[in-house]
């Protein structure tokens, strides 16, 4: 029994505390578009925890507006890049910055149809006035999926230590 409890604990424990750190910086505590959001929305596997997370802080800090639905399809793209990218760091490579491009796209596409004419010179600058925004969810992203993938690394390879010492006793 105490075994399954290692084990469960484990594996849970890392989705957890990412869970509960995504959870808090979402609340103002980081400059804007800086947020551990896209990484672990990256490296989950557990897409439903991932969505309920945004969902509950929505609705807790009254985040539903107008062209949130696009918002929240960018989000998306997150788990499903990382889904396509599975272990292979060269694919992570590109299907993060992939996500974070999607996710800038499709974010600021629900911006422009409800605050900005509906003009090709509204859509310029919709995208234009946003572009600092991508920079801090871009460099975010890679920063953040660089602690999440470092800290896995590391659980990995206690894990296998541990495996080692309980084979040789």
């Amino acid at each position: 029994m105490k075994k399954f409890l290692i084990h469960q604990f484990n594996k849970n424990a890392i989705p957890a505390m990412t869970a509960m750190v995504v959870f808090a910086t979402r609340g103002g505590i980081l400059p804007p578009n800086v947020s551990p959001l896209g990484a672990s929305g990256f490296t989950t596997k557990k897409f439903i925890w991932f969505f309920l997370g945004i969902v509950a802080f929505d609705f807790l800090r009254g985040g539903f507006y107008p062209g949130v639905l696009l918002t929240y399809l960018g989000f998306a793209a997150y788990p499903l890049s990382g889904c396509l990218a599975g272990n292979s760091l060269r694919r992570q490579a590109v299907f993060l910055p992939l996500a974070s491009l999607l996710f800038f796209l499709l974010s600021n596409l629900g911006v422009w149809w409800f605050w900005y004419p509906q003009t090709w010179a509204g859509l310029v600058l919709c995208y234009t006035m946003a572009l600092p925004f991508y920079r801090n969810t871009f460099l975010s992203d890679l920063g953040f999926f660089a602690v999440i993938a470092g800290i896995r690394h590391v659980s990995i390879a206690v894990q296998k230590c541990r495996t080692k010492e309980l084979a040789i006793v």
